[in-house]
């Protein structure tokens, strides 16, 4: 009987969270495509100039409860809209369900906010620093929307609103279906046992960091309510929080093909959590 409420539970929570992004992935999408259509050189020339602010702006978006913002940024990165250094901005920015779980906990004002900020500062200056280093190398992203367009099989006879439409209604389904699936796999993980990996001694950051990667506001959730519960330190926390940017992963995985692109990205994101986490959390 407890396994099919789970079951029930893990199908539900996924499908709020997967309608409550709907909106935003849509439009990103409605965005991409009204630039495949425009052609205008004007346009592309404004877009150009403002992706140097990418990471500002990123991070933001992430600050903001919703795990959809990192979506649509991974969504525009595999088109070439913004920089890699604004999808990492976007991914350590953002807090997901963090906010309210902290806030509905009682957990003092001064303790969110640091927690906000420090993201806020990580994304822009691990952003910011990553773009600096490529545009120093020469290595900067050029706008392949058709391309990203040729792979997604699009049609112009549709239009950009259902082009657009079809192509978050497949995106969706493949994030609902995936997240209901890690969120089973972690509600039906002992509460005491994931208490007792983390809190493991020298590698209980390392441990939450790679978590954390787990694409699923679940993990989000878990690590918060662990801390909330007092049976998680502030360290592995910020670790886990930091690596953890929502449904931004898998979406990238879902539409860059570049797979040693992504991995590169993802090992980035570990490494930049884990090392800025376990800082601060000397200094919280």
């Amino acid at each position: 009987m407890e396994l099919i409420e789970t079951l029930l539970h893990s199908l539900e929570h996924p499908l709020v969270e997967t309608l409550k992004m709907s909106p935003i992935i849509f439009l990103a999408y409605l965005f991409m495509e009204w630039l495949e259509h425009s052609g205008s050189e004007k346009l592309e020339n404004t877009l150009k100039n403002s992706k140097r602010f990418g990471p500002l702006w990123a991070s933001v978006l992430g600050l903001l409860p919703q795990c959809g913002f990192s979506g649509a940024v991974a969504g525009m990165y595999a088109t070439g809209t913004v920089t890699v250094g604004t999808l990492l901005a976007v991914l350590l920015a953002t807090s997901d369900e963090m906010l309210p779980v902290m806030l509905g906990a009682g957990i003092s004002v001064f303790t969110v906010i640091a927690i906000l900020v420090l993201k806020f500062i990580v994304g822009c200056v691990v952003g910011f620093t990553t773009d600096f280093i490529l545009k120093k190398f020469g290595k900067t992203e050029e706008e392949h929307i058709h391309e990203f367009c040729e792979m997604e099989k699009c049609s112009c006879k549709d239009g950009i609103w259902i082009s657009a439409l079809k192509h978050t209604l497949r995106l969706l389904v493949i994030i609902y279906f995936v997240s209901a699936l890690l969120h089973f796999a972690v509600e039906l993980t002992p509460k005491d046992t994931l208490t007792s990996i983390l809190n493991f001694p020298v590698i209980s950051q390392v441990v939450a960091a790679i978590i954390g990667l787990i694409p699923n506001c679940a993990v989000s959730i878990t690590l918060t309510q662990l801390y909330v519960d007092s049976a998680l330190g502030i360290s592995p926390l910020l670790c886990g929080l930091l690596t953890n940017g929502g449904v931004g992963l898998l979406v990238l995985f879902r539409v860059n093909r570049n797979l040693k692109n992504n991995l590169l990205i993802t090992l980035t994101l570990l490494l930049t959590g884990l090392v800025f986490g376990s800082v601060a959390g000397l200094i919280l």
